[in-house]
This record gives structure tokens, sequence and C-alpha cells, in this order.
């Protein structure tokens, strides 16, 4: 086997992300529409959770409308570990925090737990790079943001 392929923890062997991990939730509501034919929330919905997530602590954390201004958030990439079913109407509540920062990019730990667990059903990570809105470029992080990341810092795993 390809050593580069061994050099990572399976996925398998990670523990599931804990609620005592974050320090920024939000709640997210299923919808009926959500569940497959199974009767568990569609695959998509998680990653859609997670953008949903990352969006709110933009919204209410961020001093610098980055919606608007000269350096804007590229996704680069994204994973999920499906850990527990969850399935309408199943109250969620997501979770966030910074797990790095380098010059222009960083990485964002997320959960979902359902209400009340402490345990996640799902977790993962999104990376964003930032940009220069005309040249889409990497740039470095904006000081402001960078700031409001550094709060919001927790443990990689």
């Amino acid at each position: 086997m390809d050593r580069a392929m061994t050099a990572e923890k399976p996925s398998s062997r990670i523990a599931p992300a804990r609620r005592g991990d974050f320090r920024f939730f939000t709640e997210l509501q299923t919808r009926w529409s959500d569940n497959d034919m199974f009767g568990h929330l569609n695959n998509v919905t998680y990653y859609r959770f997670f953008e949903a997530v990352v969006v709110d602590f933009f919204l209410r954390e961020m001093r610098v409308d980055l919606f608007k201004g000269d350096t804007v958030p590229f996704a680069a990439e994204s994973t999920c570990r499906f850990r527990k079913a969850l399935s309408w109407p199943q109250a969620v509540e997501g979770a966030f925090r910074v797990e790095h920062m380098g010059t222009s990019s960083v990485r964002y730990g997320l959960a979902l737990f359902a209400k009340g667990e402490e345990e996640a059903a799902a977790d993962g990570h999104w990376v964003h790079v930032f940009v220069d809105r005309e040249t889409q470029r990497p740039v470095p992080i904006p000081d402001e943001v960078r700031a409001t990341f550094a709060r919001f810092a927790g443990v990689e795993r």
C-alpha cells in the first residue's frame, strides 16, 4: 500500500466531536423534505447545515462585511464524518470553531448535534481561502477577521 495513503488516521478512528470542544452554536431546524427514503437526513443536508453554521458565524460574529468587501472567503475543502442519523422533525445544533489559521486560509471544525446531546451526530471541517475579489488570488486574512477567528480557536482534532 502507498505510504501516503496510510499517513492519516482513518476517520473511523477519530473520536466524535463533543459539545465542550466548541464556543459558537446555532440552532438548525430539519424539514420534512430533508429526509431521504431511509427516514433520516439525506447526506447533502449535513453539508447544507455545515454551510449554514459558517454563514451564521460570519453574520453574527464578524465586524467586517466579507460579502461586499475587497477580500472574500472561497471554500477550498470540506469533509463530513457521519456518526449518528439525524431525522426530521429533530432540532439540530450546529457548532463552529477555528482549528487552524495560516496566512490566507483557515480551517473550521464543524459539528452537528441532536439537541441536548453531548456527542456529535456528524463532524468535519471546512477550509476557506481568502482571496482578492477582483484578481481571485489568495491574500492575507484581514487583521479584523483574524482577531475574530482567534476568539473561537479550538483544539485540533
